[in-house]
Parts: structure tokens; C-alpha cells; sequence
């Protein structure tokens, strides 16, 4: 029995839609995680000490590669702004500042970039399973004023390995991004 052109289009059309949400559900996220904020002991915590401002100090350039990128240079100041603005677009403390003095009342984050690559968007397009990958890696303290650490948040970001425009359009920059919105979550748990 032969299915008519009407029957075939429709058969054909919930495997699109579920192709077309699950793309466009990976291109939200990359690969990797940015952890919750933790204690030394890689447990959750969260502080009984309350904070009214923050001071979003700008990161260290610390790479594990031999020689930074192009764009790696600007990516310290990059990031700590991210945190910084999204932390402000919460509205929950008094003042967000950038490398401000901190006083009692102030939560201080600051941290180091150990991991950024841009990859080839080209590779990732047309191969995948890895080549041209982009990464971003960084450790992210939150402290009280006196430099004493409150917990720490791991971001370890790379691109969707299975290649395609999904792959190529991730790079450090949206990895960036997207962890300055989970540290602002854990920064508000601290107001």
C-alpha cells in the first residue's frame, strides 16, 4: 500500500520537530559544567555570613597552553564584567562594583582563567568528534573583605564534540557568559 504525499509529510514531521528542539536545546549549553559553590572539601555550602555589596575583582591569566590566544588577553576583564553585570541584574545587593575596596559587608570574587581556546569553528563544523574544540576552564573564589575564602565554583566549559553548527558556533566568550549567570545565582544565596 502506497502512503499518499499528505500521510508521508506527516509522519516525517514530529522526527523534525524533535531534531529541530533537541538543537536548539545544545546550542543553549556546551559540554562541561560550572559547578555550585563548595568548600575546600568539594562540599555544597552555604555561608551563614550575609553580604550587602559585592566588588567583582578582574581575573588572573594563568593558561595551561604554551601561548595565549588572540583573544585571551582581554578575556580577565571580559569575564569579571560578565559576573559583575549579571550579578547587578539580579538587584539583590546594595552595590556591584569592579575592583572596588571592600569593607565588611562585601563579597569579593575574583579567580584565575587556567584553560582558554577558541578552537576552529571550521573543524567543529564540518568534522566534530573533537577537532577544532573550544574550552574554557576557570577557578572562581568568593571571599569575605579580608581575603578568607568562603568556597570556590569550577567552570569547565567546552564545545558540543559531535561537531556540526551547533559545535561551531560555541566559543569561550558564550562559555563566559553562560557561568557568569550561574555565579550570579550563587552570589545571590549569599545576600
Amino acid at each position: 500500500m502506497l502512503m499518499n504525499t499528505s500521510s508521508l509529510r506527516t509522519v516525517l514531521r514530529f522526527p523534525l520537530i524533535a531534531f529541530v528542539a533537541a538543537t536548539a536545546l545544545f546550542s543553549l549549553v556546551g559540554c562541561g559544567s560550572t559547578s555550585g559553590l563548595k568548600n575546600a572539601q568539594g562540599q555544597a555550602i552555604a555561608s551563614t555570613r550575609k553580604f550587602s555589596k559585592v566588588t567583582v575583582k578582574t581575573f588572573k591569566l594563568q593558561l595551561e597552553d604554551k601561548e595565549p590566544e588572540m583573544n585571551s588577553e582581554k578575556s580577565p576583564a571580559y569575564f569579571a564584567d560578565r559576573i559583575a553585570f549579571e550579578i547587578k541584574s539580579k538587584g539583590r545587593f546594595a552595590s556591584v562594583g569592579r575592583d572596588t575596596n571592600p569593607d565588611t559587608n562585601t563579597l569579593v570574587i575574583d579567580g584565575v582563567i587556567t584553560k582558554y581556546h577558541e578552537g576552529n569553528p571550521m573543524l567543529r563544523a564540518f568534522i566534530g568528534m573533537g577537532a577544532g574544540s573550544a574550552f574554557f576552564e576557570a577557578d572562581i573564589y568568593f571571599r569575605d573583605s579580608k581575603g578568607n575564602i568562603i568556597g570556590k565554583i569550577k567552570a569547565d566549559k567546552n564545545s558540543w564534540a559531535l561537531g556540526g553548527g551547533l559545535a561551531a558556533a560555541q566559543n569561550p566568550t558564550m562559555f563566559m557568559n553562560g557561568a557568569a549567570e550561574k555565579i550570579a545565582e550563587e552570589a545571590v544565596k549569599l545576600r
